[in-house]
């Protein structure tokens, strides 16, 4: 027996000052979400749940706490081509 993917979204957003892209979509009788960097495009956190809200609660909980602890530093002196900065 295959299941079937349903529901499937992409949107982009800005979570704690980073450019994310989240993902989702309903396999079985539970939704996915998973959250990834933009640049250079690295998973960051995935939640799954009953319902799409619970899924994405648990997703951007996790996500927002790990993103808050990355520091953003200035770029190298000259350099201009570092995306986030």
């Amino acid at each position: 027996m295959r299941v079937k993917t349903e529901e499937y979204r992409e949107k982009k957003e800005q979570l704690s000052g980073w450019p994310v892209k989240i993902v989702s979509y309903k396999l079985g009788n539970l939704y996915h979400v998973s959250i990834h960097n933009e640049e250079p495009g690295a998973w960051i956190a995935k939640g799954e749940g009953a319902s799409l809200a619970e899924a994405d609660g648990k997703a951007r909980k996790e996500a927002a706490e790990l993103l808050a602890k990355v520091k953003k530093s200035p770029p190298p002196t000259g350099c201009t081509s570092v995306p986030g900065f």
